[in-house]
């Protein structure tokens, strides 16, 4: 036991030279793994710049103070301030006016102008955020370099053409420091992610500058129907409740007649007076949509703030009242076009019919039911461009299908003016239909008042005179195009003398509505 004990002392120093190496080896390798643990794959000499460097991010500023910092909370906020406004069917807003306070003081307000875009959600591509800036004085309008401005909810990208053709124009900067910590168009972000789908941000601060400068800028982009501008501003200031109540209300109904508004009226009147502007030259109208204070929120009505939200839609252009007759022409043109095919069966069949001396009768179990309410037609047949027979109808009393019918076998065989259409003649045989409205009685001193009110290609006229009748359809327009050559042809057609004219004629007006074999 002690001879094996002297022998392993005997090996001692080479057992202490092995594990210096060994420690050796290990410290080595501590090093090199931490040399390449620290280092990238890259070097130096290939650096670029990223697009976050060149474009960072603009963080959220008033998350947790204006609006929650809680994505689950924001998001739910929103679906009830939403949820709130009753939904309407509206023309889609190319303005809205929003307020820019804590969402506890003015969300509800907002909710009433985003719930107007949430049926153009996919439609708005572009969004114009114009409002005051609150902490950095301006002299001009103030864009930002930043690539996405974020909330909670995520990102929302920023439109770097748009901003970049503004940037490029008088009066408007690149002005980071403004965007930093601004709120009146941040808070305008979470309600926005909520109501669009994909869409970009043209965020603008303003400071001293003149509402035409604004309008003039942005007018080109509200021409585009996937542009929306958002004005954020908020009333009155400070003032006791019914005061402020007062103001505000004056305020909203200059809005509402496109007057100017001043600033002791608003904290953002520059951006609404360019609204005003824009509105103007746009053709859009401004509507009230809420208004209140925070005094109906806080209870406190010694100083309170009003909020208002307004919604801009283009209107449509004044159209003329239509007259009876016009009116009737247009049902009739409807009619025509949902059941053309079949009153052209109904002729076609008709005429069949008639070439070997038989009569169609439409039934109501082959056709729709309207066809069977009562109309007065003219069936018209031609054959190689000449009139080959025309029969028809001058009061509706009886149904549509059957008056064309009957017209059409009558316009075959029983027109006086030719004889009995054959077999042979009908497959080169064209057929027309006029459908007409009810008659409108022209009153006329003598015959010069009378062409005056004549509108050619337009009217057929109809002429009375005890019990001589004449009718020309506006079809006749084709071959007497001069009114004087109209009226003087259908007096000879009425039996009466070219130059008759008497006080106790009557003359009516009615239009038709054509189909043809071809259409």
């Amino acid at each position: 036991m002690f001879e094996k004990f002297e022998m392993d002392y005997a090996n001692l120093p080479k057992y202490i030279f092995i594990a210096v190496i060994i420690i050796a080896i290990v410290i080595l390798n501590i090093y090199f793994v931490k040399a390449y643990t620290s280092s990238n794959n890259e070097v130096i000499v290939d650096y670029s710049l990223r697009d976050d460097d060149i474009n960072p991010s603009r963080e959220a500023a008033v998350a947790g103070l204006f609006y929650p910092a809680d994505v689950y909370q924001l998001h739910q906020d929103i679906e009830n301030y939403l949820a709130m406004v009753p939904p309407s069917l509206n023309k889609r807003p190319h303005i809205l006016i929003v307020p820019h306070a804590g969402y506890l003081y003015s969300a509800q307000v907002a909710a009433h102008a985003y719930q107007k875009i949430l049926p153009f959600k996919k439609q708005i591509k572009k969004v114009f955020l114009l409002g005051p800036s609150h902490r950095v004085p301006l002299n001009n309008l103030a864009l930002s370099s930043a690539a996405n401005f974020k909330t909670p909810l995520g990102e929302v990208k920023v439109n770097k053409k748009i901003t970049a053709e503004l940037a490029s124009k008088p009066n408007f900067a690149i002005n980071d420091k403004a965007h930093k910590n601004e709120h009146a168009l941040e808070v305008q972000l979470p309600f926005l992610q909520k109501t669009l789908e994909k869409f970009s941000i043209i965020p603008i601060l303003y400071g001293n500058t003149t509402p035409q400068k604004i309008a003039t800028a942005l007018k080109p982009y509200l021409e585009q129907n996937d542009s929306l501008l958002i004005i954020s501003a908020d009333l009155s200031h400070y003032l006791d409740y019914d005061t402020a109540s007062e103001i505000d209300k004056e305020t909203a109904s200059m809005v509402e007649q496109n007057q100017a508004i001043d600033e002791h009226r608003s904290c953002g009147a520059t951006g609404i007076n360019a609204a005003l502007l824009l509105a103007k030259a746009l053709g859009f109208k401004p509507h009230l949509l809420d208004i209140t204070n925070s005094g109906n929120i806080t209870g406190d009505m010694n100083s309170v703030v009003g909020y208002a939200a307004w919604m801009f839609n283009r209107q449509p252009s004044e159209t003329p009242k239509l007259s009876a007759l016009e009116q009737e022409t247009e049902n009739l043109r409807f009619f025509a076009k949902h059941n053309k095919t079949d009153l052209q069966n109904i002729v076609k069949q008709a005429l069949e019919h008639a070439v070997v001396n038989k009569q169609f009768t439409p039934n109501r179990d082959n056709y729709p039911d309207v066809l069977f309410n009562k109309g007065a037609s003219f069936v018209t047949l031609t054959r190689k461009g000449e009139l080959r027979g025309c029969i028809g109808s001058l009061l509706p009393s009886r149904a549509i299908a059957l008056d064309i019918a009957d017209n059409a076998f009558q316009a075959a065989l029983k027109d006086s003016r030719f004889s009995p259409l054959s077999a042979e003649e009908l497959k080169d045989t064209d057929f027309n239909i006029s459908l007409l409205t009810g008659y409108e009685r022209i009153r006329c001193q003598n015959e010069e008042e009378l062409l005056s009110q004549i509108k050619p290609e337009i009217d057929g006229l109809v002429i009375r005179d005890g019990d001589r009748q004449g009718l020309f359809l506006p079809s006749v327009w084709k071959q007497l195009p001069n009114k004087k050559e109209f009226l003087t042809n259908l007096k000879i057609k009425a039996g009466l003398s070219p130059t008759y004219w008497s006080d106790k004629m009557k003359i009516y007006r009615f239009r038709t509505v054509e189909i043809n074999n071809e259409d």
